[in-house]
């Protein structure tokens, strides 16, 4: 599927997965933040709550001691709890109230008037939640004694209910539970600026990531003169022998400026070795025509040769012709004396002989003419 991808695409990818790796990420640290806020207000409360149960066990203690009667001893231990306050933004505001386990009110620091009274159904919170029975309701669905208890009430001078945590022990043999209970919607605006705090760096993370993922990738774009995946096709182009890729746009100092570099190298070679082709396509041109021209002088010459030996063999047979001629003649001649009686007879055959030698001589004139002749072709 990435092969599919360009590279800026690719990078895209990178830089998009690393924003919801920090998305992940801030939306983690939020949670666990959030987790954090909650289980510190927890704590809190558990802490203050036990250290109201632990001076409640004391008097009870001391009662089941003999040391004080149970009535003196839950009379203190009421007052000693009324009077107890921890935590808070502007010092020791945060109380603790003590309720029986059938719902009577035993001690309540803010509400006195709920002492003595079976409050249950009479006390609800800001979406109509029993909080007396919720509060029974949570120590005996408990299995060690303690509970939390979701409720909502408005903060002092306000009249809209918030979240408010309860938590609450049980107090063997005396029937009662101890209990007290921490606003939690500061937890929600803490963590809004927390909130704001983590979107505040993973807005810079993501920035810093993108930007680094824009120059680096503008950067490799620049430095290969083109997308790599582009670049793989130009230079398997060129590979293939095409030299006809269009490489004018390339960044100088690029990889494929370098590449056009050379298909304008290779472009002049191939133009070069094309101009010395054509070169020696015309020489092979020239060397073909003069070897047909020297045949065809070749076969002249053999053609006159031919006719000169021609020529000598009847040069030779006229010779010869002569020759006989001339014997001829010259027994004539010899007996011409001897035959001078025979007269007119004689002196007939002599001047035809003459006359044959006289034609011979032209014969061997003209054939000397024709030799002279084809010398002069030949030369």
């Amino acid at each position: 599927m990435l092969d599919r991808l360009g590279f800026r695409q690719k990078v895209a990818a990178i830089v998009l997965t690393g924003v919801l790796a920090v998305l992940v990420f801030a939306t983690m640290s939020l949670y666990q933040t959030r987790q954090a806020l909650i289980d510190g207000r927890k704590l809190e409360l558990v802490t203050a709550v036990q250290a109201m149960h632990n001076i409640v066990v004391g008097f009870r203690d001391k009662a089941e001691k003999g040391q004080m009667s149970v009535d003196d001893a839950k009379k203190a231990a009421a007052e000693a709890v009324g009077v107890s306050r921890y935590g808070g933004a502007n010092g020791k505001t945060e109380y603790a109230y003590i309720w029986g386990l059938d719902g009577s009110g035993i001690m309540h620091p803010i509400k006195p008037e709920w002492n003595g009274q079976n409050m249950m159904g009479k006390v609800k919170d800001g979406n109509g939640v029993d909080v007396v029975k919720s509060l029974v309701d949570g120590i005996n669905a408990s299995r060690d004694g303690t509970a939390f208890v979701p409720t909502n009430f408005p903060r002092p001078g306000t009249t809209v209910p918030v979240p408010k945590l309860q938590y609450i022990m049980k107090v063997d043999g005396w029937n009662w539970l101890v209990g007290s209970g921490l606003y939690t919607d500061d937890l929600d605006a803490q963590l809004r600026k927390e909130t704001l705090t983590e979107l505040l760096f993973a807005v810079l993370a993501l920035l810093i990531i993108g930007g680094v993922g824009w120059v680096v990738a503008r950067s490799v774009v620049r430095q290969i003169g083109c997308e790599p995946g582009r670049a793989v096709q130009i230079t398997e182009e060129v590979a293939k022998g095409n030299l006809t890729v269009d490489l004018h746009d390339a960044p100088p100092g690029s990889v494929m400026s370098g590449l056009s570099h050379m298909v304008e190298s290779l472009q002049k070679l191939v133009r070069e070795v094309r101009s010395g082709s054509e070169s020696i396509a015309n020489a092979s041109a020239e060397i073909a025509q003069g070897n047909n021209d020297l045949s065809a002088r070749t076969e002249q010459q053999a053609a006159a040769i031919e006719q000169t030996s021609a020529s000598m063999s009847e040069l030779g047979g006229t010779v010869n012709q002569n020759a006989d001629s001339a014997r001829q003649a010259n027994q004539l001649a010899t007996s011409a004396s001897s035959v001078a009686v025979q007269g007119g007879e004689v002196v007939n055959r002599v001047v035809e002989t003459m006359r044959d030698i006289n034609d011979s001589s032209r014969k061997i004139s003209d054939i000397i003419g024709v030799i002279d002749g084809i010398a002069f072709q030949t030369n």
